[in-house]
């Protein structure tokens, strides 16, 4: 089975397990006299820089790091910083070992040769993406000059990665070309309960990875693409999840994706920051203990442009959860302690503003906007 990037209707970041706890020296170090304000600095310059780089920004992150002194990093924050200057300094860095498979290394480095000079040239992106369409038309033989004909060689391409014995992703994950590359995938059925009423799902869970995508390159693994759908099935990115049984998955992944597919057959022509905007209401409808955790999330990556669907519609959400409570969004990303009942409540109503709204424009009965049907 190949996976064509022209159907995905939706891709979720995760925070990867390796970011998700604090070595016992690193916290020690953050708390000794005189480091903890450092320490504060490094951890929100962290945070902002991975945001920058999930919109494609990687200068202003590396200026953003640096602008806190060194000295300030240390344990999982050193390594970060450390990492996004090697690899976005101004000597890129040597082709990446992935793997035994010659044929496949070549496709990836092409891939991630062009990440970084998209994300570092921004204003040359077209020719980034030329120069893409030309290195892999080398590597299938055949003439490729654009992203528009690299589209159009999908087929082709996603054959050719099988026939290695591998999977992949394509298409775009805006704003950049988007490629994974996995070896091992199970397939099993859920059921998920949405606010607006339950799905039965087709889960395609992905493993043995050789390249993460973008996400996972520009925030040096930091960020990864925890998975995506399509009209037919949820593909879950299994390294990007401590538990596939834990609400972290049940909601960020399961939940999100599985609102993706109640939309695209309740309301056609959405954009996909429409899409994300919704499913980003109901992880935070169904999240009890993941609900902090998801909202730092949606607060570190905020963008003003829908060409950037996840970092506008966190934004969006963020802005009307904070009206909403009758706070600031500041205090809403402050970290401090808020009530995630009444985020609860505040987040199902925005969503059935929503769906009553699309309802009135598309002139259907209320009650069609129910996701109650097996799929």
């Amino acid at each position: 089975m190949t996976t064509s990037g022209r159907l995905i209707i939706g891709i979720v970041l995760a925070t990867l397990v390796a970011c998700s706890t604090t070595p016992t020296s690193e916290r020690a170090g953050a708390s000794a006299p005189g480091n903890s304000q450092l320490a504060e600095r490094a951890a929100a310059a962290v945070s902002q820089a991975t945001g920058s780089a999930l919109q494609g920004d990687v200068d202003s992150a590396i200026a953003i790091l640096e602008r806190v002194p060194e000295s300030a990093f240390v344990g999982e924050a050193q390594a970060f910083r450390n990492c996004m200057l090697a690899r976005f300094g101004a000597s890129p860095p040597p082709p990446t070992d992935l793997g035994d498979d010659p044929w496949i290394g070549a496709l990836g480095n092409v891939y991630i040769s062009y990440w970084r000079n998209a994300l570092t040239k921004p204003a040359s992106i077209e020719a980034a993406e030329n120069n893409l369409a030309a290195g892999v038309g080398q590597l299938i033989g055949r003439a490729i000059a654009t992203s528009a004909e690299l589209d159009n060689a999908e087929p082709e391409i996603l054959r050719t990665v099988e026939a290695h014995g591998f999977h992949a992703l394509l298409g775009r994950t805006p704003p950049l070309m988007e490629m994974m590359l996995w070896k091992r995938q199970t397939d099993l059925d859920r059921e998920v309960d949405l606010p607006g009423g339950r799905q039965t799902v087709k889960v395609i869970l992905l493993d043995d990875f050789v390249l993460r995508g973008w996400g996972y390159y520009a925030t040096c693994g930091r960020r990864s693409a925890g998975g995506w759908a399509t009209e037919t099935s949820l593909f879950a990115v299994v390294p990007g999840y401590a538990n596939l049984e834990d609400e972290v998955f049940s909601v960020r992944f399961l939940g999100h994706e599985a609102q993706h597919f109640a939309d695209k057959r309740a309301f056609s022509g959405m954009e996909s920051w429409e899409l994300e905007y919704r499913a980003k209401l109901v992880e935070l409808a169904l999240g009890t203990y993941s609900q902090a955790s998801t909202l730092n999330l949606f607060c570190e990556n905020r963008a003003s442009s829908p060409s950037a669907p996840h970092g506008y519609a966190n934004a969006k959400v963020i802005r009307e959860i904070a009206g909403r409570l009758g706070i600031d969004e500041a205090t809403l990303c402050g970290g401090g302690t808020l009530a995630a009942g009444a985020i609860r409540v505040q987040a199902t109503k925005l969503l059935e503003e929503d769906t009553m709204a699309r309802q009135h424009h598309a002139g259907v009965p209320a009650s069609s906007g129910r996701a109650d049907s097996t799929m």
